[in-house]
């Protein structure tokens, strides 16, 4: 039996509209204040008005063709983080250079400490030839949040300090800007690996900001070294690329699942 290769695209969407960044709260009572105390309860209120909206727009079962649509697992929760916006990001000091954190952030369904409130979806493929897994993301900014957003993810994705950093015991290699789509107000695209035992867990992530709304796309798969020579042998001996299992290419984003969500989000915003 081949060892094989899982194959990972995430993707992750950071953001939500004006109206809907603009009906949460005032960011006062976070718990980011000093004696770090907990929400009040207006806090929490706006917090909860502004989920919810994200839960409109959010993806949802016959947006996407043959893909299944979940809410993301654990998305609620992760231990030992900061809170903020619903969700959990990580602790200060454990992204080293701390000027990387923006890289790591866009790396899970943790949410910015600049973010209002979160929503997460798992969409899986129906067909089981395809082993690809997209995770999306929506969080809510504020306006100048968004925009301050992008300007550190744009200075961490071209600061040489980057090229290699850690999150906690993982170390990220190969940081790379990469070029951005047209589309948007702005856009910011980088690439990223980090070693799991003899895999290479590879991202691409390509970030696009239209008013407060930041839309994070993450694409990710996992290469096997030996699973992909198997397959260079198996290519040279004409073997069939369905008995395949090696991922030799770098990660893309699925067309369908970001067309899906920006046309979801452009759909909110014009009611």
């Amino acid at each position: 039996m081949s060892r094989g290769v899982v194959a990972v695209s995430t993707v992750v969407v950071l953001g939500l509209t004006a109206a809907c960044s603009g009906s949460g709260g005032d960011g006062k009572g976070d718990g980011d204040g000093a004696g770090g105390g907990k929400p009040s309860k207006s806090a929490e209120a706006g917090t909860s008005s502004v989920t919810a909206k994200l839960e409109k727009v959010a993806l949802a079962s016959g947006d996407v063709k043959k893909y299944k649509v979940e809410v993301t697992k654990g998305s609620e929760k992760s231990a030992g983080s900061e809170k903020s916006g619903g969700e959990a990001t990580p602790p200060a000091g454990r992204v080293n250079p701390a000027e990387c954190r923006p890289l790591s952030e866009m790396l899970t369904a943790a949410a910015p400490a600049t973010s209002k409130a979160h929503v997460s979806r798992t969409l899986s493929p129906t067909d089981v030839a395809d082993t690809t897994t997209t995770e999306v993301v929506l969080l809510a900014y504020g306006q100048a949040d968004a925009e301050k957003a992008m300007d550190t993810l744009r200075t961490a994705t071209k600061s040489k300090k980057c090229a290699t950093f850690r999150d906690g015991g993982r170390r990220y290699i190969g940081v790379r800007p990469q070029p951005a789509p047209v589309g948007g107000d702005e856009a910011v695209s980088y690439k990223l690996a980090s070693r799991s035992g003899e895999f290479l867990d590879r991202d691409r992530v390509t970030v696009v900001r239209s008013g407060s709304t930041v839309i994070a796309f993450r694409a990710s798969n996992v290469f096997d070294p030996e699973s992909a020579k198997t397959d260079e042998e198996g290519e040279a001996a004409g073997l069939p690329e369905k008995f395949r299992d090696g991922v030799t290419a770098d990660p893309k984003v699925a067309d369908a699942i970001v067309d899906a969500q920006l046309a979801k989000l452009a759909e909110a915003k014009a009611k």
